[in-house]
């Protein structure tokens, strides 16, 4: 009598163990980049030519003289995106006046769909000054590498990017100086801002 096979697992559930799998991957690298000084990349940032909200193209060097707080995601995103984006808008409600150097620039990973009228809706309900970025893929490919951002889209379905999580603290000169969690309230997130305004 011949033994019986295990029946095969769906290729769906395959999938979203595959998925899984490669978010917790990212999840770790950006908790270890985090964590960890050595394994953060000296070269963070550089030079971009986007699109904002409004259709006005921008450059890296229109914000010269302010801190810029950077974060990746797209509006298609259900949590960690508007959660950071909510926390910043609270953590620059707390600083009051000082705040008003620091200038909140999400760019979209999904820049197919992330259109100047998406974002434009998408980022009205945060802070007032919160510019949502787009461009061409190869501009967002270009400055998502510049950041370090990983990104992937998930296979089971193509609206949703796992994405690497991390909000990049730019002095007004240019230059990275810190990574900020991206899961800090608004009040931490306050608290850690105050340590470089």
């Amino acid at each position: 009598m011949k033994p019986k096979r295990a029946p095969a697992r769906p290729r769906r559930a395959v999938a979203g163990l595959a998925a899984a799998a490669a978010g917790l991957l990212m999840l770790a690298a950006g908790l270890l980049w985090l964590t960890d000084r050595a394994a953060r990349p000296p070269g963070v940032g550089g030079p971009f030519a986007l699109t904002d909200h409004l259709g006005h193209t921008v450059t890296d060097r229109d914000f010269r003289g302010r801190y810029l707080l950077v974060t990746f995601g797209y509006t298609h995103c259900r949590d960690v995106c508007p959660t950071t984006l909510t926390s910043i808008t609270l953590a620059l409600e707390k600083l009051g006046a000082v705040g008003s150097a620091v200038q909140p620039l999400f760019i979209t990973l999904d820049p197919a769909r992330d259109t100047p009228a998406v974002l434009k809706q998408y980022v009205a309900p945060f802070a007032p000054s919160l510019l949502g970025l787009t461009g061409s893929a190869e501009a967002v490919r270009q400055v998502a590498g510049e950041y370090r951002v990983t990104s992937i889209v998930h296979p089971a379905a193509d609206t949703v990017i796992e994405h690497s999580s991390v909000i990049y603290l730019m002095a007004p000169d240019g230059r990275f100086l810190a990574p900020l969690p991206s899961a800090s309230s608004g009040a931490q997130l306050a608290s850690l801002l105050l340590r470089y305004l």
